[in-house]
């Protein structure tokens, strides 16, 4: 199955949050990345433009030079955008009958799962794409709380009552790494 990782707003505001949350989310991205047992030609990175940071741009050339496919989308880019660019720029097609969504991001409670902007976890599911949000690679900044842990705990209230709320229990929020069904190589036969 095709993969892409949707990184939405991932720098978001790291002065507000605690050095281990942030590093974390950034690990798991990198842990992705470097996963020899994934196809890399069946996964693409694609993150939110406007998110310049050393991380990120470290991640971006680690991408490059392990044959992993990168793309970096204006903020106002619906699904059927990111469809044709990604087509366009990388000759990778994704269709919801082939195609799993990974979200990652700021703020878990905000632009991961509602936005405004067009691309978030319910227009995932409402596109008809296979749908998880990864919350190692989540990062909520907005809720109230006098640390990650009670944003987090706050967040997910909120995050609950969207999928209520448009009726998309097929979204998957997921903490396990092995349970996030990236495409793997095919072990090589020999004969």
């Amino acid at each position: 199955m095709k993969t892409v990782i949707l990184l939405i707003d991932f720098k978001g505001h790291p002065a507000l949050g605690g050095e281990y949350l942030n590093n974390r989310r950034y690990a798991e991205v990198q842990r992705i990345l470097t996963d020899t047992k994934i196809d890399r030609s069946q996964i693409i990175f694609a993150v939110s433009k406007g998110n310049k940071d050393v991380k990120l741009e470290e991640l971006k050339f680690m991408a490059k030079h392990l044959n992993i496919k990168y793309y970096e989308y204006d903020l106002d880019t619906t699904f059927d955008e990111l469809k044709q660019q990604l087509l366009n720029f990388h000759n990778f097609k994704i269709d919801t009958s082939d195609t799993q969504i990974i979200i990652g991001g700021c703020n878990t409670a905000g632009c991961v799962i509602k936005s405004t902007k067009p691309m978030n976890a319910i227009q995932s599911h409402i596109k008809g794409y296979i749908t998880t949000i990864y919350l190692p690679m989540c990062a909520e900044y907005e809720q109230p709380g006098i640390n990650d842990v009670e944003r987090t705990m706050v967040s997910l209230v909120e995050v609950y009552k969207w999928i209520k709320k448009f009726r998309a229990y097929k979204i998957t929020l997921e903490t396990n790494y092995s349970a996030l069904n990236l495409p793997k190589k095919w072990p090589s036969s020999t004969q």
